[in-house]
């Protein structure tokens, strides 16, 4: 084998590699739907989140409200601050106002199989999500 078809092989291993590494790595970004909150799991429409972590952005839906914001990230440390919403008035506020009072409570992430997990500063689940199915 000549030295210019093994440095051909060697670029094209190197290229392969680089493009299998982190696949399975999870990530923040994408649709995620409340599982739970606390310790409430039973929602007539389930709280979501988009987070696009090339803006550092969020929006969704807080279970009567849309919601909008940023997030801070490093590690695992995770924040959110300029926070708004719509303030529409529904027959039943309960998950809207846990939401909002649990999201100011966040302070890390964490993945736990398929979930997204949102931490306390004493590490207590606060919030755990699913990946949602884009339609």
């Amino acid at each position: 084998m000549n030295l210019k078809t093994l440095k051909s092989l060697l670029v094209l291993a190197i290229i392969l590699l680089g493009s299998c590494a982190n696949k399975d790595e999870p990530t923040l970004k994408g649709n995620w739907e409340v599982r739970s909150i606390m310790d409430q799991s039973r929602f007539d429409q389930a709280p979501n989140f988009l987070i696009n972590l090339e803006t550092m952005k969020i929006a969704g839906f807080s279970g009567c409200n849309r919601f909008f914001g940023s997030i801070k990230t490093q590690g695992n440390s995770l924040t959110f601050y300029q926070m708004g919403g719509t303030r529409m008035a529904c027959p039943d506020m309960t998950t809207e106002n846990l939401f909002i009072t649990t999201i100011p409570k966040v302070r890390s992430f964490a993945f736990e199989k398929n979930y997204l997990e949102f931490l306390s500063e004493s590490k207590e689940v606060l919030m755990t999500l699913k990946p949602m199915e884009v339609k």
